[in-house]
């Protein structure tokens, strides 16, 4: 029988799977992707991770006036210890991260995305790294996200 967890006690879930995202726009943060998660009739932000590229919101971009100190800067989504809402069939196993951005990224987003995942292979060190497309269920519309070749990426992280 399974117990509940003790009040104030994290209860650890079993991941075996960490999907790359992008935002499929050039700007944004965690609170941006939490309202449009929301919109569309989810509880909460279905990331548990984003990584921000310097341009929060829509303005900073138009103007092209970048805030190079959040370039890089990873914001807590959905708690680690729920599932998140991201990949549909693999949410239960999985972490979701999301880089800002839609095929550009920065240096800065690669060297946090790094270290976070070096950080989540200590909790999950069986988990593999697989981007959105490549998890899309049978007769889904496909999908490049997260616009990138994860071959190199698993081969980039690994290394």
């Amino acid at each position: 029988m399974d117990c509940p967890p003790r009040r104030g006690r994290i209860r650890m879930r079993r991941v075996s799977l960490i999907a790359l995202h992008c935002s499929d726009s050039p700007f944004g943060d965690a609170a941006l992707i939490r309202s449009w998660h929301l919109e569309r009739g989810f509880r909460e932000i279905g990331y548990h991770y984003v990584i921000l590229n310097g341009y929060p919101d829509g303005d900073s971009h138009r103007l092209r006036r970048p805030k190079f100190w959040l370039d890089g800067v990873v914001e807590p989504g959905r708690p680690v210890e729920e599932p998140g809402a991201h990949v549909e069939r693999h949410n239960a196993e999985s972490v979701g991260i999301c880089l800002i951005g839609k095929e550009q990224f920065t240096s800065a987003q690669f060297a946090s995305l790094c270290k976070l995942l070096a950080e989540l292979r200590q909790s999950y060190p069986d988990a593999r790294l697989m981007g959105h497309c490549e998890l899309i269920a049978p007769g889904s519309a496909p999908k490049s996200c997260p616009n990138l070749d994860m071959e190199w990426m698993r081969e980039f992280v690994n290394s």
